[in-house]
């Protein structure tokens, strides 16, 4: 509520207007003079409806958002993002700077409407949105090459100033970014045309991506709110793209079983991972997050307690869990322990190979040196096992939805499976899931009817 000050034969009014970017409080005030002749009666009436006027008036100028989106934004990365989002979240959000400030970063925040917003969403789903490079695939045997001059991967990668990963990618053939693509073939002193072939990019943006987008603008401005710098949220008031519900696809049961029986001549630490991957659906930064004493041999158990993540800027690091729910325990088959156990095994053996050279981290999954193992590691190596192998590739995710769909038709409630794949809410397993639960429910109702034989027919049987 305004204060109000006699000053002489007037009155001063003060508003509270909310708060600049700095967290500052906003104040303004306006002078009032009451008419000749008014009474103090009329003076203290009038006073009043004078004070709620300016307030309203301040609040609907906005005055605590006088500052521009993309200044803001900037603020809402240091105060809120950075300290309570997860590394890989904030820098998912940092690749959508560029085109929201192209589009609303010179807007005040008080001036931005849902038809700003709108406006831009309406931009991104258009065709030649995307800035995404083209990428590059390698026409030759980089591996080959790199033999004949005797150059090793890592030391390839300093001389371009790039990843690990992404010279490992060129070399198996895969595609990565057109400049990334010509700093390898300055690095290696030839010609890019002669080593790579160019793929043109995609030109549009997913509904999905488009809904991301949405939702960082959407994400800032509530925040804006709620540190009453303006007073309502535009974003809430855009309409935005459908997404398309597709059906996931999953492998099969026997499919899953000519998998689990192929990694018997795999090497020992892909075979514990993979077999975990089904029997636990655990997410890939879990499997590769879980260390030593995270296991319980005697009772079977396996604790969730971490993941291992990659940034380009960070490399391989140790993260907290997805969500708090995520931090769970799981009973698994003895089988499991059997594979862990001979895992555990060859890593013992690995480590006296080494010696001092080994890095021990505790971890189950390493590379050669005892070091985290880069999170694209076992998708990459699983590409190349199903190719051999004769089998379909999927992608190691699937795994999760091959063991939540097993969940699911065993008869397990939608809070088993969960809990079991360590959802934060149970509409999550129910959005995710909802084919495989309407499946599952559609069997139970087949497997009443056989039960109560509706419609006389075991009797007409009987009686034949």
């Amino acid at each position: 509520m305004p204060t109000i000050t006699k000053r002489g034969d007037t009155y001063r009014i003060r508003a509270y207007c909310g708060y600049d970017a700095k967290g500052k409080q906003v104040t303004r005030s306006t002078t009032w003079k009451p008419a000749p002749g008014m009474t103090p009666k009329q003076i203290e009436k009038e006073l009043q409806r004078q004070a709620v006027l300016f307030q309203e008036q301040c609040s609907g100028q906005g005055w605590g958002g006088a500052v521009k989106f993309e200044t803001f934004c900037k603020g809402w990365f240091e105060e809120y993002a950075e300290p309570n989002l997860r590394p890989r979240s904030v820098a998912r959000l940092h690749q959508m700077e560029e085109r929201t400030y192209a589009a609303l970063g010179h807007i005040r925040l008080d001036k931005l409407t849902p038809r700003h917003i709108q406006s831009f969403i309406n931009d991104l789903g258009k065709p030649g949105i995307s800035q995404r490079e083209s990428h590059a695939r390698s026409k030759v045997d980089l591996v080959a090459l790199l033999g004949e001059r005797e150059i090793l991967q890592k030391d390839l990668a300093t001389r371009a100033g790039l990843s690990r990963s992404t010279v490992s990618s060129a070399c198996r053939g895969e595609s990565v970014s057109m400049p990334s693509a010509k700093k390898l073939a300055q690095a290696l002193g030839m010609d890019y045309a002669a080593l790579f072939e160019t793929a043109a990019a995609k030109v549009t943006l997913s509904p999905k991506t488009i809904r991301n987008y949405h939702g960082f603008v959407s994400s800032v401005l509530g925040y804006a709110v709620r540190m009453g710098m303006i007073q309502h949220n535009p974003a809430q008031n855009v309409t935005l793209p459908p997404t398309e519900r597709t059906e996931k696809e999953c492998y099969t049961l026997e499919e899953a079983q000519t998998f689990l029986e192929s990694l018997d001549n795999a090497p020992t630490k892909y075979r514990a991972f993979f077999v975990l991957a089904i029997y636990g659906g655990f997410r890939r930064g879990e499997l590769l997050g879980l260390e030593w004493p995270d296991l319980d041999f005697e009772n079977c158990m396996v604790r969730i307690r971490r993941t291992s993540q990659y940034l380009k800027e960070r490399g391989t690091f140790t993260d907290t869990t997805k969500t708090v729910q995520s931090q769970r325990t799981l009973k698994l088959p003895a089988v499991v322990f059997d594979v862990l156990r001979k895992h555990r095994a060859a890593q013992a053996q690995e480590r006296l190979m080494l010696g001092d050279q080994w890095h021990d981290t505790q971890r189950l999954f390493v590379n050669a040196f005892g070091e985290p193992m880069h999170p694209n590691t076992p998708y990459h190596w699983l590409q190349g096992f199903c190719q051999d192998t004769g089998q379909r590739f999927l992608g190691v995710h699937q795994f999760r939805h091959l063991n939540a769909s097993l969940l699911i038709s065993s008869g397990a409630d939608v809070r088993t499976v969960s809990a079991s794949l360590g959802h934060s809410q149970v509409t999550t397993t129910l959005n995710i899931y909802a084919h495989t639960f309407a499946e599952a429910q559609a069997k139970a109702g087949e497997a009443v009817a056989a039960a109560l034989d509706f419609g006389g027919q075991r009797k007409a049987r009987g009686s034949a």
